[in-house]
């Protein structure tokens, strides 16, 4: 659900930078136009200059506002990405059963064997979720090992057992001759 609500939140952000950047165009345009009439009523030899100053601060100030709103845009959509991944590295902890304890302070998870992991400090949910990773791989790399060393470890093959040598003679006289 937080993925969803962020989504929503990005592309409205996004929607407003679009806007802002196609505001500041529209602005960048108006503004070539009174500069353009300026240039001309400037190098004119009756110079006439109808008070375009206005024109150009305020397209300037507009400019400047637009490009600032897409500036600050950006660093939200910056921050909500990395409030995701820390909400990420959070979820991946409480679902694998770690817990923040007050004493001793810090992420812990304890093991289905019993076993305490310290994995790292409160505020760094990322080290910690890295390191119970490690951990459970570790764990599910463990029995896969055993299985390898007891077959390595399993007794050799007995030599083959030679049968006992039997006469003819005593052949002959079992089977009835």
């Amino acid at each position: 659900m937080k993925k969803q609500t962020a989504a929503t939140v990005t592309n409205a952000i996004d929607a407003k930078s679009e806007e802002a950047r196609k505001d500041a165009l529209f602005e960048i345009r108006s503004m070539k136009k009174d500069l353009v009439q300026l240039e001309k009523e400037l190098s004119s030899k009756k110079c006439e200059v109808k008070d375009p100053a206005f024109d150009l601060v305020h397209s300037a100030f507009e400019i400047f506002r637009h490009t600032q709103v897409m500036a600050e845009n950006r660093k939200l959509n910056e921050q909500i990405d990395i409030s995701l991944e820390k909400a990420s590295f959070k979820d991946y902890l409480d679902s694998k059963g770690a817990r923040v304890l007050k004493k001793p302070e810090g992420w812990h998870w304890i093991s289905p064997a019993g076993e305490m992991h310290f994995l790292g400090e409160s505020s760094e949910t990322q080290a910690a979720a890295e390191k119970l990773e490690s951990i459970i791989s570790n764990k599910r790399k463990k029995p896969a090992a055993k299985k390898t060393t007891a077959s390595k470890a399993a007794p050799k093959k007995a030599a083959p057992k030679k049968e006992p040598k039997v006469d003819e003679g005593s052949e002959a006289v079992a089977a009835g001759k």
